[in-house]
């Protein structure tokens, strides 16, 4: 699903996937680059615009689990 994405785009799942995770305005992410073509194919993500449909598909495709609970001492 992310593969079909991705092509639409022109991009790479992994851009599709990271893009997905950094669309609120205040998350970021330090994704891990093994090389410099991988510190440039996540650096693409930041240009890729996923329509509302596409969110929404991978929204269903990847459910957030539970919140997690507050910790006493915190």
């Amino acid at each position: 699903m992310l593969e079909e994405i991705a092509a639409h785009h022109g991009a790479t799942a992994r851009q599709v996937a990271l893009r997905f995770l950094v669309r609120p305005p205040a998350t970021f992410a330090i994704p891990k680059a093994s090389s410099p073509e991988h510190a440039a194919d996540n650096a693409g993500a930041g240009a890729l615009r996923l329509t509302e449909a596409e969110l929404a598909r991978i929204d269903r495709a990847f459910p957030l689990g539970s919140r997690p609970r507050r910790l006493p001492m915190l």
